[in-house]
């Protein structure tokens, strides 16, 4: 599943409601929102993994914040976090609940895959991509949402659009 079409899907889902709050699509080729707060302007936005779309491992998709003077991703800020910054303890828990049941999805490629010719080093760093996650996240991991499928994009958009409006709220109601 190519970059756009998760952002694609995550369009379709998250765009009516942020356009209802005064948002717009920031000109990027990551998936980006902008609104102005007084002097300054909060940025969201969602960021697929370089390494694109493994057909045994899937990929993910990060979540970031930021207040700056411009409404462009990623430029200088006062203010810029990841999602997990956000999270409650029960949010976190979640997190590791729905990460764990995209884990359940993947399977291995067989043992004449490519990966399986390379470096051992190489080898454990894919297998890694398999594993369930054991413990909960904290509010300073760096969380990467991963997914095998359109279901899966649905399910961590669902849990993320509360926080994300939560978190508009917030700094529409701060002085960030």
């Amino acid at each position: 599943m190519k970059s756009t079409e998760v952002y694609r899907i995550i369009n379709k889902i998250i765009f009516p409601e942020l356009k209802s709050l005064g948002f717009k699509k920031t000109k990027s080729g990551m998936l980006g929102f902008y609104k102005q707060l007084k002097d300054h302007y909060l940025v969201i936005w969602f960021q697929c993994a370089q390494g694109g779309f493994d057909a045994y491992a899937g990929s993910k998709f990060v979540f970031e914040v930021q207040i700056s003077r411009t409404n462009d991703i990623g430029s200088p800020s006062v203010f810029r976090e990841r999602i997990p910054f956000f999270l409650t303890v029960d949010n976190l828990a979640k997190v590791t609940e729905l990460e764990n049941k995209v884990k359940d999805k993947l399977r291995l490629p067989p043992k004449t895959h490519y990966i399986f010719g390379m470096d051992e080093n190489i080898q454990q760093w894919y297998k890694k991509k398999f594993e369930k996650v054991d413990n909960i996240y904290t509010n300073s991991s760096d969380i990467w949402f991963v997914y095998f499928d359109e279901t899966d994009i649905n399910n961590w958009i669902e849990f993320l659009q509360p926080v994300i409006k939560k978190v508009i709220s917030d700094f529409e109601q701060s002085d960030y």
